[in-house]
């Protein structure tokens, strides 16, 4: 099984990557910067990373992205200083 993850580097979605990676699952997550990652979790065999900022990917980026994934959770804290974040990220979804 194959998760996707937006929004991994955060609190909640390092917690959710190191959770599924200890049990052996695929993990597949898009973060904008790798600093904020743990370096046990960046070198995971089992780990795909793609390092970009969603707010910049378009809608066909966002449908190859989710292509062989069983699952997909957004981590994603829209922060109210980015114009047009939530409305972005519920776009993306429909």
């Amino acid at each position: 099984m194959t998760t996707l993850i937006v929004g991994a580097s955060g609190a909640t979605g390092r917690l959710l990557v190191e959770e599924l990676l200890n049990r052996g699952q695929e993990v597949r997550i898009v973060v904008r910067s790798l600093e904020s990652l743990p370096e046990m979790v960046i070198g995971h065999a089992n780990l795909s990373i793609i390092e970009e900022s969603i707010l910049d990917m378009s809608n066909a980026d966002m449908v190859s992205l989710v292509q062989g994934c069983h699952a997909v959770v957004s981590c994603f804290g829209a922060q109210s200083n980015v114009p047009g974040a939530v409305w972005m990220a519920t776009q993306t979804c429909h």
